[in-house]
Formats: structure tokens, C-alpha cells, sequence
């Protein structure tokens, strides 16, 4: 039986045993109540009967009189009433005083008995309606309240206190307790989270090993590679100065495609020991109060000489004059990879431009703006992963190692910030990030104190 088909099988249960008995009770009530009504009706009917044969005369027969009690003896009850009655009717037919006399007295001893009879049932039948009454209401209250009673704590409370248990699984509140859950619905529910559960923590703690031992291996691997890299580099810089001797071009050539490559093959191994840092929670921020300016000022003489090559203008529009509390070498980190980005794919004599938004929360926004072809909406997400580029049977890949974005994610996050794109195809790229404190620049807070005593 399924959880709700068991909740619902009870609460029928509940509702059919509790709304039958206040139904019984009910059917009693009303039953009680028309006997009372009907014996009330016949006690009246009694003291009117009494005055009418009172009235009677034995020497004076009154058709209408006569008419009136034949009507009278066919509906009263019991039979000893009617049989009394019709006694009297026919003495009274016959004209005799001493017969019609006779048959009044034994008539009126009869209706005195009666009435005597029918207050007792009164009594009788108003003591059911005030049990039966209370107690029909009472059934239906409770089979209520119990309803209530067996949704709030059989079914609202155990799902509430569940889900919270859910929720806080799910933000990663790993200090849940596995308690033993009672051998209810919900119970059972319970029970299958906890399994659940624990085999999810259970495989955690193997991913979390296995990644460790990733973050190891890539950081013992990328520090003994960048060992004989650095040799390699110094060993082909050397050459390529002549101390071993002139060299032929095609030499040369060769020479310089073997740097260029080794040069990336560094850069490849630092974006990757940066990553293992980063994601090993080791990787310590130096943040101080940074002049925005300054900061886009030193990437782009970083990147002039990148720009000049492929014919691309660099251009920032105008700056708030704020500072930011940063790791600058790390955002200036983001802001280069950013920039070169765009760069490598914007068409020639296009702007890369700098744009910079102060938010309501009290956050800065920094924007890098291209000319170029624009990312599909399906790898606006991917591209920030690790190893991935936007590329495509119309958009060759672009010579890179598929970290740059990953990193700046990375290190935008460890900022407590966010980072994102907006893009259309053929119309170019804002790729952003957030920073969340910032604050004037001490000349421009001088400036505006300054105006202030002179306003005053």
C-alpha cells in the first residue's frame, strides 16, 4: 500500500466510524423529537376531546357533534381510547342519559390514565432528544478533531520536520542525525531517506577522496614537469642567443616554434596547479584597498602589446573613482584573461571596452565588452568549465588550454563575487563580474568633504 493511499485509507476510516455514529445519533434525535411532538399533539387533542364531551347532551343530538367524533375515533391511538370513544359515540346516538353517562365516565377515566401515560412519555422522549442531541454533535466534533489531530501530527508535522531534514541535506548541513524513525507512513518515508541518505554521504566521501587524490596527483605532476620545462626554456633561450654557435633560419625557426610552445605548455601547468590551489581551499588572498583605475591601468599595459598585434582597441569608459578590496595581482589575473579573450576574438580595428556599474546591494559591476562573432546560447554555461571552449563546425577552437575562464570563476568566487556573460551571435560578447566592496577614493571623499564645508 502506497504512503498515500494508507493516509487516505485511515482518514476514511476515521471519518466512517465517527460521521455513522453521529449520524445514529442524529436519526435518534429526530425520531425521538417527532414522538415527542406526536405524543404532545395527542395530549392537546386529549383536553379538547374532553371539553367537546362535556358539552354533551343526551336529550339533544347534534349531527355535527356526531360527525366530529366519528372523525375524532378514527385517528386516535391507543385502542382503548377508540374503543372507549366509540362506546360513548354510541350511547350517545341512542339518546340514553344513563348509558351516555356511564360511558363518559368510563371515557374520561380512560383519557385521565392517557394523559397520565403521555407525560411520562414526554418526559421520556425529552431525556433522548438531550442525550442524543449533545451526543450526535459531540461524535461529529470529534470525528473532526481527530481528523485534525491525525493530519497534524501523523502527516504535517513528521512531512515538515522530513523536509526541513531534506533541506538541509541538500545546503550540505551534514550534522543530520540518522534517528530511528517511527513504523508509520511517514516513518517508512523517513526510513528511505535515510538510506538514501547515507549512500549519498557514503559516495561523497569516496569523490571527495578520489578528488583529493586528483589534486594531488595534478600538483605533484604539474610541480615536476615545470622543473625540466624551465631548463628546456632556458636551454633554447640560449641557443637562440648563439652561444652554441650560428644557426641556420630554418634552425631558428624551429627554435622559436619549440619556445612559443614550451612558453604555453608553462602556462597550461601554472592555470592547472592554480585550479588544484583553489580547489583545495589553499590558495590565500593578500586583499587591500586596490584604486579601480590603477587596476584597469595595469592590464591594459599588460595587454597593449597583445592588442597592437591583432589590431584591436582597448578602451575604458570613464571610471567611478572608487577603491576595491581585492587580491589586485588575482583580479588583474581575471581582468587579463577576460580582455585577451575578447581580443583573440574580435575582428580587426574593433574596441574591447571596459565598462564599470556601481549596484544597489552595495556591489560593483565590471564589464568587458567585444565586437565579435558572439556565444550560442547552449555554451554560454560551458564555457566556464574546466577544458571547455565554445567552438563549433562554424567556429574553429581558438589555441588555449581551456582553463582561463574556469580560473577567473574560481578566483571571482573566492572574492565572494559572480561571474557571467550575456552574448548575442554576431553581435559580440559582455562578459562580467561582481565584486562586493568598494568605496571612494580618498581624494574624491577630501573632494566632497571639501564642498561640504564650503556649502555650510
Amino acid at each position: 500500500m502506497t504512503l498515500l493511499s494508507s493516509v487516505r485509507f485511515k482518514m476514511w476510516m476515521i471519518a466512517i466510524l465517527g460521521f455513522s455514529t453521529a449520524a445514529a445519533c442524529t436519526w435518534k434525535t429526530v425520531e425521538s423529537w417527532q414522538r415527542h411532538k406526536a405524543m404532545y399533539h395527542s395530549l392537546n387533542e386529549s383536553f379538547e376531546l374532553e371539553d367537546q364531551i362535556k358539552a354533551l347532551k343526551s336529550n339533544k343530538f347534534d349531527e355535527v357533534v356526531f360527525e366530529k367524533l366519528q372523525k375524532v375515533r378514527a385517528r386516535i391511538q391507543p385502542k382503548q381510547r377508540a374503543t372507549a370513544l366509540s362506546d360513548l359515540i354510541q350511547a350517545y346516538s341512542s339518546q340514553s342519559p344513563f348509558l351516555l353517562k356511564k360511558r363518559v365516565n368510563f371515557f374520561m377515566k380512560t383519557e385521565s390514565e392517557f394523559r397520565t401515560y403521555g407525560r411520562k412519555m414526554l418526559n421520556y422522549w425529552e431525556t433522548k432528544i438531550n442525550y442524543y442531541g449533545p451526543l450526535s454533535a459531540g461524535a461529529a466534533a470529534l470525528t473532526l478533531l481527530l481528523m485534525m489531530v491525525y493530519l497534524q501530527y501523523g502527516v504535517f508535522k513528521p512531512v515538515s520536520d522530513l523536509s526541513q531534514k531534506m533541506t538541509d541535506f541538500v545546503n550540505q548541513k551534514y550534522t543530520y542525525q540518522f534517528s530511528v524513525p517511527k513504523r508509520t507512513e511517514i516513518g517508512y518515508l523517513h526510513s528511505t531517506f535515510n538510506s538514501m541518505a547515507q549512500r549519498v554521504l557514503l559516495q561523497l566521501e569516496e569523490l571527495k577522496s578520489l578528488d583529493r587524490a586528483k589534486s594531488e596527483f595534478l600538483s605533484i605532476a604539474s610541480h615536476e614537469l615545470r622543473t625540466p620545462l624551465t631548463s628546456i626554456k632556458g636551454s633554447l633561450s640560449l641557443l637562440q642567443s648563439g652561444i652554441a654557435g650560428e644557426m641556420n633560419e630554418s634552425a631558428t625557426n624551429l627554435m622559436n616554434i619549440a619556445e612559443v610552445e614550451t612558453d604555453r605548455l608553462i602556462r597550461l601547468i601554472n592555470d592547472v596547479l592554480d585550479l588544484a590551489k583553489i580547489e583545495a581551499g589553499r590558495f590565500p588572498l593578500n586583499q587591500d584597498w586596490s584604486p579601480l583605475q590603477k587596476l584597469v591601468s595595469d592590464t591594459f599595459n599588460g595587454l597593449d602589446g597583445l592588442a597592437a598585434t591583432a589590431k584591436v582597441n582597448l578602451v575604458a569608459a570613464q571610471l567611478p573613482p572608487i577603491d576595491v578590496y581585492i587580491d589586485h595581482d588575482r583580479v588583474q589575473q581575471v581582468l587579463t584573461n577576460l580582455i585577451s579573450n575578447a581580443i583573440k576574438f574580435s575582428p580587426e580595428n574593433g574596441n574591447v571596452s571596459i565598462r564599470c556599474e556601481l549596484l544597489n546591494g552595495g556591489s560593483i559591476k565590471i564589464e568587458v565588452c567585444d565586437q565579435g562573432r558572439g556565444i550560442d546560447p547552449e555554451d554560454q554555461e560551458r564555457i566556464f568549465e574546466q577544458f571547455s571552449q565554445a567552438s563549433g563546425p562554424k567556429k574553429p577552437l581558438v589555441k588555449g588550454t581551456g582553463l582561463g575562464l574556469a580560473i577567473a570563476k574560481a578566483l571571482v568566487e573566492e572574492h565572494n563575487g559572480s561571474v557571467g556573460v550575456q552574448s548575442t551571435v554576431g553581435e559580440g560578447s559582455q562578459f562580467y563580474f561582481t565584486l562586493p566592496d568598494w568605496r571612494k577614493t580618498q581624494a574624491e571623499e577630501i573632494e566632497s568633504l571639501e564642498h561640504e564645508v564650503i556649502a555650510a
